[in-house]
């Protein structure tokens, strides 16, 4: 299980070899603080700081900062002797499973189902007077149009409302992002979108709905701020991540992973919200909602992975890491 140590400045003293695979590639080394690594603001920071004046543990916190996501981790941290040192132990949030028998659904998802259900049957009696023709043709199309926008606001209140049940087989990752690539082709006809695959890639294992979701999130994002822009330019790229080996529990084995490339030739992403990136309801765009990408950051840490970003202007590349997995013996 990872673990770090901190001295009462907040910097790294120590930590073990599950901790060291697990923040692969974050200089998490001895002598860095972990608001240099996480930022200031970040979650697991304030823990660290809490911990100072008394033990606390908090369940399903987000692992993520400048450029980065982790997906979400149960951590305890407690102050050790009276010199202000802080022992953390961090245990990853397993993947996402079935809802429990009888598990209450959110306020936000009940209220977009029980708006849903309605809207189908009212969208259901417009399909068949646009059918009929006549003069009530027009308004049944816009009534089907509106009802088809209502559906789209109320996804938006409960975005992770997919994410409930994951349903974990091989596939290939190339299908996913050939269904992504499909996807954004169709709402940006001008946009050029390119691939770049290493065809010798193994299959991983996941939810492919959800992965799809995850890829498509971060593409669109890149598409809207590429909008308008000459020579706008999408690119997947993938390809083993040669010397990284990721551990996500105590028990398991450290994997290799699979990396998988979203690139643009837009503006950079904006210092003003590069820190926060991943965060729900960070967004520059006026009828954003922020959610995009904290989603997609979600989806891929309960996958056992992890998204890296490098911007600047011009240049711009999600690079989302996956375990591959070990071929099981006949």
């Amino acid at each position: 299980m990872p673990f770090i140590g901190l001295d009462r400045e907040g910097r790294i003293q120590r930590l073990n070899a599950a901790a060291a695979e697990w923040f692969a590639g974050l200089r998490a080394h001895p002598g860095r603080t972990l608001a240099e690594i996480f930022g200031d603001d970040a979650p697991i920071v304030e823990l660290a700081r809490r911990a100072s004046s008394g033990d606390v543990a908090e369940h399903d916190v987000v692992i993520a900062g400048p450029g980065f996501a982790m997906g979400r981790a149960n951590i305890q941290a407690r102050a050790v002797g009276d010199g202000g040192f802080v022992a953390l132990t961090l245990q990853p949030a397993p993947r996402l499973r079935a809802p429990s028998p009888g598990a209450q659904p959110s306020a936000a998802r009940t209220l977009a189902h029980e708006v849903r259900n309605p809207l189908a049957g009212i969208r259901a009696a417009a399909q068949l007077m646009e059918r009929e023709g006549g003069p009530s043709s027009t308004l049944a199309r816009l009534i089907c149009d509106e009802v088809d926008r209502i559906n789209r606001l109320t996804d938006k209140i409960d975005p992770a409302a997919a994410l409930d049940v994951a349903r974990f087989a091989a596939f290939n990752v190339h299908e996913a992002l050939e269904r992504v690539r499909a996807l954004v082709a169709s709402s940006a006809p001008s946009l050029q979108i390119r691939e770049q695959y290493d065809p010798s890639l193994p299959a991983i294992r996941g939810d492919r709905d959800q992965i799809i979701q995850a890829f498509l999130n971060i593409a669109k994002n890149a598409a809207e701020a590429m909008a308008g822009q000459p020579n706008a330019r999408l690119t997947f790229v993938t390809l083993f991540r040669p010397g990284v080996r990721v551990r996500t529990s105590a028990v398991a084995a450290a994997r290799p992973q699979l990396e998988v490339q979203i690139v643009d030739n837009g503006p950079g992403i904006a210092p003003a919200i590069a820190e926060r990136l991943f965060e729900a309801f960070t967004t520059t765009k006026p009828s954003g909602m922020g959610l995009g990408l904290n989603v997609a950051a979600d989806i891929i840490g309960r996958h056992d992975g992890r998204i890296e970003v490098d911007s600047a202007p011009g240049r711009t590349a999600f690079k989302i890491l996956l375990p591959i997995e070990a071929e099981e013996n006949p």
